[in-house]
């Protein structure tokens, strides 16, 4: 599905198949916030950027879509992530000026920032990978795909009208109806959800937790 078939599909879940009672805007925005609910419990959306280290440079920019790492390599090798505190506390107030092979890695996502930074600070030329979570595009126009036209998940597509309905309906009343409805929609959403991550895998060694699901503890 595209923007416009997610669109139509969200209205029909809502009963508003003219869509007359929620604007156009309304169902782009909760699909919007709905794709990114999804890649948020699935993280069955995923990106590598890779680089070369400078010698004396430990700092290296985020992707501008970048969300939260899933691991680093340096050279082959898969760096283990560190609190500056630690750093702190095993190479004390000079860890800056220390140079080698990194060991480690810290992510400062502070917007200002948004830099990898590596522990050592690298002293010659080697690939750095980092595998990461992103945040999907914006959908733009009616053709639009939803989670960076990955072809792999299409089939989840229905999942994300569903949860996009359900968006919209947060806003209404809540009458016998609609929460009914609204337990119809979260149900079809985390059925999908359970299948994606059934499918992919990512997450198998720390499943999600929905609220107010049987997954959720």
């Amino acid at each position: 599905m595209n923007l416009g078939t997610l669109r139509t599909q969200a209205s029909t879940f809502v009963g508003d198949v003219d869509q007359t009672r929620f604007t156009a805007a309304q169902y782009n925005t909760a699909i919007d916030r709905a794709q990114e609910q999804f890649r948020l419990d699935t993280r069955a959306l995923w990106k590598h950027q890779s680089f070369t280290t400078a010698d004396g440079d430990a700092d290296y920019n985020l992707p501008s879509d970048f969300q939260w790492e899933d691991w680093v390599t340096y050279d082959g090798k898969e760096l283990p992530p560190i609190s500056r505190h630690e750093i702190q506390r095993i190479y004390g107030e000079d860890w800056a000026d220390q140079n080698g092979d990194p060991t480690h890695f810290v992510i400062d996502p502070e917007e200002a920032v948004k830099e990898l930074l590596l522990v050592p600070t690298p002293n010659e030329a080697k690939t750095v990978i980092l595998r990461y979570f992103p945040l999907p595009a914006s959908l733009s126009a009616d053709s639009s795909v939803p989670l960076n036209s990955s072809a792999l998940l299409a089939q989840f597509h229905i999942g994300i009208a569903a949860y996009a309905a359900w968006l919209i309906l947060m806003g209404e009343t809540e009458t016998v109806e609609i929460l009914a409805k609204k337990r119809e929609l979260m149900g079809l959403y985390e059925k999908h959800v359970s299948q994606a991550i059934q499918k992919f895998g990512n997450t198998v060694s720390a499943p999600i937790n929905i609220r107010g699901s049987r997954l959720w503890s």
